[in-house]
């Protein structure tokens, strides 16, 4: 019978798109496990095993996460300036970066309050350009000018902060890399939902970027020194003239004592005063 038919092949093609809804479905995990399992092989690789490093990257990796968000959403953005404006804002860009790096370059004990006072600022502005995108186009400006200086402060504070152990370049390009790993996932996830909803890459970028204003308090406060390795407790002695007043650290011994009472025993055949005289 037709209706029969026309019944089997709707069953036929539901089943079909189940069985490939299934499979993309398998194969996205798979992808994440495996992006999942990259990202942390770069992030143990490029800090060293370092903790302090480790936080530095994932704090940058939230922060890119964020700006590729701030950027899909730019490009949905409602009443967006011209092509001026978005060369001027591309200059600023690059004058702050330089800027930004210096300023954390000489005074790394800033670095901290200066990397989580800009994402604070960038969060509440991410929020009321996502709010009134289409009025405040100035902002949108701002915000655009404030992503290369972020990660140029990231960038020159872990440049301070990588153990001796890690080359500094392929430190930095690893946490450029575990950046992008999760900064594009959020970049294509606001492309496709701004869609729908132009305003969404925007409450995402904030989001993030508040996440990256509580990760900066876990940041050290003063990311100059590198990590030499364990510190051995002892006592401190005087080496030889070097022409630096340089001090040797050496492992204090455990002091060997009797206790009150008690008498070690020691066999004459082992007493090696005895020797001569048994002779």
């Amino acid at each position: 019978m037709p209706l029969l038919q026309a019944l089997r092949h709707l069953a036929d093609l539901l089943v079909r798109m189940i069985r490939m809804l299934v499979a993309t479905v398998n194969r996205s995990v798979v992808g994440i496990r495996w992006l999942t399992r990259t990202a942390l092989r770069v992030r143990a690789v490029g800090s060293g095993g370092d903790p302090r490093a480790a936080r530095l990257f994932d704090l940058h990796a939230v922060a890119v996460a964020a700006d590729l968000s701030l950027l899909a959403g730019l490009v949905w953005a409602a009443g967006s300036p011209g092509a001026l404006g978005w060369s001027a804002a591309l200059t600023g860009s690059l004058v702050l970066a330089v800027l930004g790096a210096v300023l954390v370059s000489r005074a790394p004990g800033l670095a901290r309050a200066a990397i989580g006072l800009t994402l604070v600022g960038r969060a509440v502005a991410t929020l009321l350009a996502a709010q009134w995108a289409g009025d405040l186009w100035l902002l949108l400006l701002v915000l655009f000018a404030l992503v290369l200086p972020q990660w140029a402060m990231h960038l020159t504070a872990l440049w301070r902060l990588l153990p001796r152990t890690v080359h500094p370049l392929g430190g930095l390009y690893r946490a450029t890399q575990y950046g992008l790993i999760a900064g594009l996932a959020t970049g294509a996830t606001g492309l496709v939902i701004g869609l729908a909803v132009p305003a969404w890459p925007m409450w995402v970028a904030a989001l993030l970027l508040s996440v990256g204003a509580l990760l900066a308090l876990r940041l050290p406060a003063d990311p100059a020194a590198r990590a030499t390795g364990p510190v051995l407790s002892g006592e401190v002695v005087s080496g030889p003239p070097s022409g630096s007043d340089a001090v040797a650290r050496v492992p204090q011994q455990e002091a060997r004592t009797i206790p009150e009472g008690f008498h070690v025993y020691r066999p004459s055949s082992l007493d090696p005063t005895d020797e001569g005289t048994k002779k």
